[in-house]
């Protein structure tokens, strides 16, 4: 890690599939991708199928210089997708696939550890839509330092 301020992005990591083809995304990846670029440390936290499209991305983070030591690797559930349709308009529709990795971010101490250096955390709507990784998400926000 640099010297800038240590920014997690907490949440859903997954593939966009659009019409012109799969593109890396989840808004807590993004921010900590932009953090990364505008000088900080800019870290994703998130879970990823033992699949291909897990390795994939996985492969991409670390072609874009993210570090991937906390995006989980789930054993049994699928990485996640969106499936991006546009209507005669140009109009998007987004189906967005459920019981996926990132519904089951689990706890443990590697990500205590996380939380408690943070300077600030950009976490996920849609990864809280399972309890799993809602409680995670608490659990890590609870452990941040005063003004994270």
């Amino acid at each position: 890690m640099g010297a800038g301020f240590l920014i997690v992005g907490l949440g859903e990591l997954l593939w966009d599939l659009l019409p012109e083809g799969k593109k890396l995304g989840g808004a807590p990846a993004n921010f900590a991708y932009h953090a990364r670029a505008l000088g900080d440390d800019g870290l994703p936290v998130s879970r990823v199928g033992a699949d291909p499209l897990g390795g994939e991305i996985q492969a991409r983070l670390a072609e874009l210089g993210l570090p991937g030591e906390h995006v989980q690797v789930d054993p049994l559930r699928p990485t996640g997708t969106v499936h991006v349709a546009l209507d005669p308009r140009g109009l998007p529709t987004y189906t967005i696939t459920p019981e996926v990795a990132w519904d089951y971010l689990s706890w443990d101490e590697a990500l205590a550890a996380l939380a408690a250096k943070a300077d600030a955390v950009c976490y996920g709507s849609l990864a809280q839509r399972g309890p799993t990784s809602r409680a995670t998400i608490r659990a890590f926000l609870a452990r941040t330092r005063p003004g994270a």
